[in-house]
């Protein structure tokens, strides 16, 4: 069901044709010693497609340590190496 109302807030609307259109699902990997960080923001309007896309760069075993946003949304995943020790996330 597609309901329009007057006062929402409505996607740009992305390109049809001409070239690859800009995802609005951004992912970031942080390197910190041994651990591994990646934070994936999304922004309103993003697609199923878009955060597949983004999802499938995270390994299976990360696990989710934090989310938040308010507009854009972000979800951060700690990997830790295989025979390090899981420490508490910092920060």
């Amino acid at each position: 069901m597609n309901t329009v109302d007057s006062d929402a807030l409505l996607p740009e609307p992305r390109p049809g044709f001409g070239g690859r259109p800009p995802s609005l699902a951004e992912m970031v990997t942080v390197h910190d010693g041994p651990a591994v960080r990646h934070e994936l923001t999304l922004a309103p309007g993003a697609t199923a497609a878009d955060l597949t896309t983004a999802m499938i760069l995270i390994p299976p075993a990360a696990s989710l340590i934090s989310h938040h946003g308010d507009v854009d949304v972000s979800l951060v995943f700690r990997e830790v190496p295989r025979g390090v020790p899981d420490d508490p996330p910092r920060g």
